[in-house]
């Protein structure tokens, strides 16, 4: 759940310095740099902002900051509650603001000294997509992370290839040339989850596109998605989707 309500949105344009060098708000406070250079610090975390920083301060947190080179900004005062961030990614450098998040500030300056209901509903909701479009990235990294290793991408391509055909970790680690605990400590450095996990998920998407787009039975759906027998998936699916293989073909029925 995340819910968002704008307080206040300013566009600062070549901000030569802060008249407050520190201050403490009772909002949430969001910059969205688009030129120029400031340092700040956010609590116990400090740095240096430079174009497309997202800089975020939660209530009742000190903010210091002081201009390098003139601050053209988007300052956005608001409340805030969302129970899909971790604590410790609401404060300081929150993020780099990609194009999307850089079009939400764009039309939030469109609507900015134009008060009425409705522009605060839109502004609302350009906030909640800067947000939202952040979590997407972060989501979109953890199942699809971006590998160095040229190692560790071609085991990634094996898994891809011949997880239907119940290939182990062993198996990967050996064509690649490396021990498995060694394998596992690499692709884990790289991947941010396991080859367990990872070959994990191959499988139990495999099986959600199975039951949705096939009328198999459950024996067949695993034994194309790489589990010894329907028993072993059902388990498997049961404890990862929280709903039996049956239950979920059912209720993607169309």
């Amino acid at each position: 759940m995340l819910t968002i309500e704008t307080n206040q949105y300013t566009f600062w344009q070549e901000k030569p310095h802060f008249l407050l060098h520190s201050d403490t708000e009772n909002f949430w406070v969001m910059y969205v740099i688009e030129d120029g250079d400031c340092n700040y610090q956010i609590g116990d975390q400090a740095g240096e902002a430079h174009r497309a920083t997202i800089l975020l301060c939660p209530p009742q947190v000190e903010f210091k900051r002081e201009v390098i080179h003139p601050l053209t900004f988007h300052f956005v005062r608001f409340t805030f509650t969302s129970h899909f961030f971790k604590d410790q990614d609401l404060s300081g450098h929150f993020a780099q603001a990609n194009t999307r998040i850089l079009e939400d500030c764009s039309y939030l300056r469109q609507l900015e000294y134009c008060p009425s209901a409705e522009v605060t509903a839109l502004q609302n909701h350009f906030m909640a997509d800067i947000f939202n479009t952040e979590l997407y990235r972060k989501l979109f990294e953890q199942h699809h992370p971006t590998i160095h290793s040229a190692a560790i991408r071609e085991a990634v391509t094996s898994m891809a290839d011949h997880y239907q055909d119940q290939i182990t970790i062993n198996e990967v680690a050996r064509e690649i040339g490396w021990s498995s605990a060694y394998f596992s400590r690499r692709f884990k450095s790289e991947a941010g989850i396991t080859p367990v996990q990872h070959l994990e998920r191959l499988k139990l998407r495999a099986v959600q596109q199975l039951l949705i787009t096939t009328d198999l039975p459950i024996d067949t759906v695993a034994v194309k998605a790489g589990y010894s027998d329907g028993y072993y998936l059902s388990r498997k699916f049961s404890a990862c989707m929280h709903t039996s293989p049956s239950d979920f073909r059912r209720n993607h029925q169309i």
